[in-house]
């Protein structure tokens, strides 16, 4: 559980269930892989991000106005209450919305640079997600 403001990023190899809990302002990014079903919930103004981060079965409750982005490969059980967004990449398997908030398919922007890739700073790669973030924003509008 992350809670208040901050940046928190989490790197995955995990072989059964997880249970994933932001509340507040802040932002937490998921990547790597779950073996097993994920349970991720935003409260607050929070932003999570675990798209890069596959999952078999996706729980995801976003409750204020917070932002997840989920990746289920078997399905996505998607719930939002009041003006929050649920961005996911897999199947819908139920969703339910009570208030303004959207439940959308994610379309992320894939790279075609031919550069070669070179390590960034955690400031680019905090960039690099609110760009991606707000293509999505711009999808759902």
């Amino acid at each position: 559980a992350h809670s208040g403001a901050g940046i928190a990023i989490l790197e995955l190899q995990h072989g059964s269930n997880i249970n994933v809990a932001i509340s507040g302002t802040g932002e937490l990014s998921l990547s790597g892989r779950v073996q097993g079903n994920g349970r991720l919930s935003v409260s607050g103004t929070a932003y999570l991000d675990a798209i890069e981060c596959p999952m078999n079965i996706v729980t995801a409750e976003v409750a204020g106005s917070g932002l997840a982005s989920v990746y289920g490969l078997k399905g996505v059980h998607a719930t939002v209450s009041g003006v929050g967004n649920i961005c996911y990449r897999g199947p819908l398997l139920s969703q339910a919305i009570s208030g303004l908030g959207l439940i959308r398919e994610c379309i992320i922007a894939e790279e075609t640079s031919t550069e070669p890739q070179h390590s960034s700073s955690q400031s680019d790669k905090i960039m690099d997600r609110n760009q991606r973030l707000i293509v999505i924003l711009a999808t759902t509008v």
